[in-house]
């Protein structure tokens, strides 16, 4: 299968990240290539890329463009970013220049049919990206309990029938273990009240997205490659995000608001305790957004939020 992906916010990226010839650069998600080659040919042949994806998929598709653009300043690593802090170590030791995510689905891994990303079609229900630390999603489905199905559907994927949901999942289990994504589409349109049947987003989105994230823990993947990003920046290097999910979202705001304070003591604290201080700046308050002419052609980058922040300590 051809390894689709178009790239969100790139030009936004490489304005906020300015590469320069001779310098180096991790991609924490390579996906289709298109922030490596990006990348790579500003930092030129003296510079490096270290390109990171936890899908095979994409590693392979990406030794094929890479060889045939010619492009040897660039390392593949098949690895979840999770473990970026050993990455570097390994590959840039020296530190890096930069660091982009662009979290969230690529085409291809939508299309693929021998998984579960899309509620399209009749698929096996797995939803796990690779290497790195993973759970079964038929296991989530056909072993959580009420309350953590709940959990994951309220807190992941924001699903307003989380509870009714789970009851059901749970009681159509009793009769034949879920295992394709048509089973469970088929269970999120039976609970799903008559008025949302024709809403613009699908039923089964935000189900779809909370399995996807607790399968891959993706929440817990990203905090520990933010903590990894203060420690493998040069001074003056900077960090991009790009996210999808307001969790993620989330957690990269609150994450840049601490690592930009000099003091996290509580407010009632009479003189600071904690020695805090602070190692990043935010470059923006608010998050770069994909514009009109963008979304003209890319739907999908309507929910892209882009963070930044320059690594001062």
């Amino acid at each position: 299968m051809a390894y689709k992906h178009i790239p969100v916010l790139l030009e936004e990226v490489l304005s906020v990240l300015n590469p320069l010839p001779g310098q180096t650069y991790i991609d924490c998600t390579l996906g289709g290539t298109s922030y490596t080659r990006a990348i790579a040919k500003l930092v030129g042949k003296k510079g490096r890329v270290i390109s990171i994806d936890a899908d095979e998929m994409a590693i392979k598709n990406a030794e094929g463009i890479l060889k045939n653009d010619n492009f040897q300043n660039v390392s593949l690593v098949h690895d979840n970013f999770r473990n970026l802090e050993a990455i570097a170590k390994e590959y840039t030791p020296e530190g890096v220049d930069g660091i982009v995510f662009d979290l969230g689905l690529s085409s291809a891994q939508l299309d693929d049919e021998l998984r579960g990303f899309s509620f399209q079609g009749d698929r096996p229900l797995d939803m796990a990206f690779g290497v790195g630390e993973s759970v079964s999603t038929i296991n989530l489905i056909n072993s959580s309990s009420l309350s953590e199905l709940t959990r994951i559907f309220r807190e992941l994927g924001e699903e307003p029938q989380a509870y009714r949901l789970a009851k059901e999942i749970i009681t159509a289990r009793k009769h034949k273990k879920i295992e394709s994504t048509k089973e469970l589409v088929d269970i999120i349109l039976k609970i799903t009240p008559a008025r949302f049947l024709k809403s613009r987003i699908h039923p089964a989105t935000r189900v779809f997205q909370a399995l996807r994230l607790a399968t891959n823990d993706e929440f817990g993947s990203l905090k520990e490659a933010l903590l990894a990003t203060a420690d493998i920046l040069k001074i003056g290097g900077r960090l991009a995000v790009v996210s999808f999910h307001s969790g993620e979202d989330r957690i990269v705001k609150q994450w840049l608001k601490q690592e930009s304070s000099d003091c996290l003591c509580p407010p009632q604290a009479p003189v600071c305790i904690c020695n805090h201080q602070a190692r990043f700046k935010v470059i923006a308050k608010k998050p770069l957004m994909a514009s009109n002419e963008e979304l003209k052609t890319n739907p999908r980058a309507r929910s892209a939020k882009l963070r930044v922040a320059e690594k001062i300590s």
